[in-house]
């Protein structure tokens, strides 16, 4: 086809095939949303990435792009605070998907069990000893332990409605509710 390194590498990741906006008079909100996909319900961060969250050179210095957008929509971020994407997508730069947290808070809203949970349910394993299903969870380092249940939807049900009642920024855990 034809193309450069630069644009070959482009068209694999997907990303747009127009070069991003390095007009030296350019200001920084032109460069930062120059490298943002606005196409789909998140606006998807389509620059440099480290760990899967997008980085903006800002005032000779790397920036979390998510933390930039949310700082130029509400203002400045309180030392401690961390930026949370409700979306549960680490590329997305969409103010209205971020809010600020506490890092226990941040930390309670996730989408999904470890990568190495053998129920593939959050919060839910297997007890031999007691020969069922147990629910755990933990929130300011006190575990809270439920069961044994003989199946893993009563086990899921059990954390789900725990973590609604004790974890409200589990924004997962809240839409199972309705």
């Amino acid at each position: 086809m034809g193309l450069c390194n630069a644009h070959y590498a482009r068209q694999r990741l997907g990303r747009p095939m127009e070069p991003p906006v390095r007009n030296a008079r350019a200001t920084d909100a032109e460069r930062f949303w120059s490298k943002v996909d606005k196409t789909g319900e998140c606006w998807l961060w389509r620059g440099a990435t480290m760990s899967r969250y997008g980085i903006f050179r800002l005032n000779s210095r790397n920036h979390v792009a998510h933390r930039v957008a949310f700082m130029w929509e509400h203002g400045p971020i309180p030392h401690g605070a961390e930026v949370d994407h409700m979306c549960f997508n680490r590329s997305c730069v969409r103010p209205s998907h971020l809010r600020l947290l506490d890092h226990q808070k941040n930390g309670q809203n996730r989408s999904s069990a470890n990568s190495n949970s053998k129920t593939g349910v959050r919060g839910v394993y297997w007890n031999e000893a007691r020969k069922g299903y147990m629910a755990a969870a933990s929130v300011r380092d006190r575990i809270y332990r439920m069961g044994p249940f003989p199946t893993v939807n009563e086990a899921e049900a059990a954390i789900v409605a725990w973590r609604r009642d004790n974890m409200p920024a589990s924004i997962h855990d809240q839409r199972k509710a309705g």
